[in-house]
């Protein structure tokens, strides 16, 4: 947090969307449709790599590698869904931020859902989200963070899931990364938060 108590100057965070089913289809599978999807340009920005961690439990899983920023079909938490974040500066507000990297995530759930090969057999939840910061630094998990961050989560809330009473928890242990679990009061597709958010 800055020293006025105003918004980190945050570029290292990110997003995930929860799988709704899918949970079964085996972390390999997705290796060969990101290395199509590097070969296709299939997402905006520069895809280079794709690195397999289906080995480690609970872990990031497949890593689909881009300049701007790194996919993956995470399963951190005991949960699987796709998590984008930020490699670098990326410019603009926080706010303009968290709207690109939500708008980045959803794109690629989309994109993975219209897949011939995992047709029917994986989706997305659009109700619930979870925010996070890679930045220790900028961003401790604390109540202080979440007082600096509060005004951009709040507007991009709004976009998403306009008059609705959203709940929103911080993660509780001090140790962990600064992240916050969105919970959105009813269901709501991937490809109307993409509308939403003007994708």
């Amino acid at each position: 947090m800055t020293v006025d108590g105003s918004a980190p100057d945050l570029e290292r965070i990110g997003v995930k969307v929860f799988c709704a089913d899918g949970s079964s289809v085996p972390l390999v599978e997705f290796i060969p449709i990101f290395h199509r999807w590097i070969q296709r340009r299939a997402l905006d920005g520069t895809l280079i790599d794709v690195a397999d961690y289906s080995h480690v439990a609970r872990g990031p899983g497949i890593l689909l590698v881009a300049h701007e920023g790194i996919y993956s079909i995470d399963e951190g938490g005991g949960r699987r869904g796709l998590a984008y974040s930020l490699r670098h500066a990326s410019g603009g507000t926080l706010g303009e931020r968290l709207a690109g990297v939500t708008r980045a995530a959803l794109a690629a759930c989309a994109a993975l859902a219209a897949e011939p090969e995992l047709a029917g057999r994986i989706g997305f939840r659009g109700d619930e989200l979870a925010l996070f910061a890679n930045d220790r630094l900028l961003a401790p998990n604390t109540e202080a963070t979440l007082a600096a961050v509060r005004g951009d989560v709040r507007a991009l809330l709004a976009r998403l899931y306009p008059g609705a009473d959203c709940a929103v928890t911080r993660a509780p242990d001090p140790g962990e990364r600064f992240a916050l679990a969105v919970k959105a009061p009813g269901p709501v597709s991937v490809a109307t938060l993409l509308d939403r958010l003007g994708a």
